[in-house]
């Protein structure tokens, strides 16, 4: 059993490249992609209630979903394409690119749904859901892409600092 609070830490940790755009080491790309991503999200889940509902007032939660979800996405991306151009080592990554592309396509489906949205809300109808259920998918990819990124190539992260001395595993106890 382990006597410590102490986190276990591997011999061989896998390089990481801190993020450029950061904030005290934090980067800020992370950080930022959690609002569009509650918002595109939440979109499908609002358009659904709507249809089923009819009340209105899920139109305009959608409306602002969307659009806070775009302007968010929009500042996510600003963020991230600056960490990829001034990564080097992210640039060669393909999982760089795919996530740089779907997430392009991601901001250009939000795009479409304000465009839809925009003069009435309520006035829709199946159109939107058509338009939130691509978007909800392309989250969920983007997000795997960004993920692979981030824990698979440890690009853009906090960074790790030097592993101290400690015993082989967390279980065994320090010599006397």
């Amino acid at each position: 059993m382990r006597r410590t609070l102490k986190q276990p830490v591997p011999r061989q940790r896998s390089p990481t490249v801190e993020s450029r755009v950061a904030i005290h080491r934090h980067p800020l790309h992370p950080i930022m992609v959690v609002y569009p991503i509650a918002c595109l999200t939440l979109l499908l889940p609002a358009d659904v209630v709507r249809l089923w509902t009819g009340d209105a007032f899920w139109a305009d939660v959608a409306w602002w979903l969307n659009l806070v979800g775009l302007a968010g996405g929009l500042l996510a991306a600003v963020l991230g394409i600056c960490d990829m151009f001034l990564i080097r080592v992210a640039r060669r990554h393909v999982s760089a690119w795919n996530h740089f592309i779907a997430g392009v396509m991601l901001l250009a489906l939000a795009a479409a749904g304000v465009w839809l949205r925009w003069p009435d809300p309520a006035a829709t109808g199946y159109w939107a859901l058509l338009q939130s259920a691509p978007t909800a998918g392309m989250v969920g990819v983007v997000g795997w892409l960004g993920g692979t990124l981030s824990f698979g190539h440890g690009i853009g992260v906090y960074g790790h600092r030097e592993r101290e001395e400690e015993p082989a595993s967390g279980n065994e106890e320090p010599d006397p």
